[in-house]
């Protein structure tokens, strides 16, 4: 069932449909996630919103959450098939259409969402490697969602040195995560986020690599007792995007309202989910979690191993072919250019 109070209809379009001067046009948006996640509330729910006021109702949404339409495996062929307008696409569920795509994803980049979401948003509208992958899976990216960097968690350890992670028994996710973990000599276990209460209660782990909101998320501060605050141990991506063809039949300033309100949005969300982290972090120690950061030298040290492992992702694109290089070093020039526009802001 798709949830009602997200099909936006402002009066104003109502007149316009009366004089016969707009065709209102309802898309429908999947995703895997809740109607709860932060995801959706601080990112989807304005971005509809937002193109409904801009678009004086010329378009409006039905909001299927919770994996009514599709899983996150199968968001991409949905919108391929025509079976959801616009999808969330999971970068990580994604890596064998869209390798590319997982560079922004990798560790040793940046622990700073605004500037992430704000590279990976110049290096889509530079119209190069990254950009080109849309284009052959057949989306257009309308809404930017990283995640906050991953973090190291640990059960009794403190893992605030490189030293002390070498054979810490440590769980990821998957992917990219569990060559990060090994670069830095320790464990890697994967498991998924829904089994690490337990398994951290238990001893079986001796900690986790994992983003803040996942720890608020699944009540891990209950049984964690230590955190890092500025590991940048990489991020996940998620984005918000419409099937080309769609794409192509809206009208010149329809296409513009979608993508000034995704512009607009996923900046005001990148700025929320770095100020949500640093009120989770105040949480955490409430609870009696030990939050820390690296100091310079421990991350000299990080950074060494994490190059190693960031490398690693990118020689087997390269030796498959693709401009892996190309695209790392069209990302991280925009990541020191978004750094530099912050710097001077503040």
């Amino acid at each position: 069932m798709m949830s009602t109070a997200r099909a936006f209809l402002p009066a104003t379009a109502l007149l316009c449909l009366a004089a016969g001067e707009t065709r209102a046009e309802t898309f429908s948006v999947s995703t895997n996630l809740p109607q709860t996640h932060w995801g959706v509330t601080q990112g989807i729910d304005p971005f509809m919103a937002c193109v409904t006021e801009r678009t004086g109702g010329g378009i409006t949404f039905e909001f299927y959450h919770s994996g009514m339409i599709a899983s996150t495996q199968e968001a991409l062929n949905a919108v391929n098939a025509g079976l959801a307008d616009i999808a969330y696409i999971v970068m990580v569920a994604e890596t064998a259409r869209m390798p590319l795509n997982g560079i922004p994803m990798l560790p040793g980049l940046s622990d700073s969402v605004i500037e992430m979401t704000a590279a990976n948003r110049a290096a889509l509208d530079a119209e190069g490697a990254l950009a080109s992958e849309y284009r052959a899976n057949n989306i257009v990216p309308l809404l930017i969602n990283m995640y906050p960097a991953y973090q190291l968690a640990g059960r009794t350890a403190t893992f605030d040195t490189l030293a002390s992670m070498r054979n810490a028994k440590i769980s990821a996710g998957g992917g990219s995560l569990i060559v990060t973990l090994d670069a830095l000599g320790a464990s890697p276990v994967e498991m998924n986020a829904g089994d690490l209460y337990v398994s951290i209660q238990q001893g079986t782990l001796d900690g986790s690599m994992l983003g803040l909101a996942s720890i608020e998320s699944y009540k891990l501060f209950e049984v964690l007792k230590s955190v890092s605050t500025n590991g940048m141990f990489g991020s996940a991506t998620g984005t918000w995007s419409i099937g080309t063809a769609k794409w192509d039949g809206l009208s010149p300033e329809q296409q513009t309202a979608m993508r000034d309100c995704g512009r607009e949005v996923e900046i005001t969300l990148a700025r929320w989910v770095d100020n949500w982290t640093e009120e989770l972090e105040a949480a955490f120690a409430g609870h009696g979690v030990k939050t820390f950061a690296y100091s310079e030298s421990e991350l000299a040290l990080l950074d060494t191993q994490l190059s190693s492992a960031r490398q690693a992702y990118i020689n087997r694109l390269d030796s498959r072919g693709l401009p892996a290089s190309a695209a790392l070093q069209e990302y991280v020039a925009a990541l020191q250019d978004e750094a530099t526009k912050l710097a001077k802001s503040q």
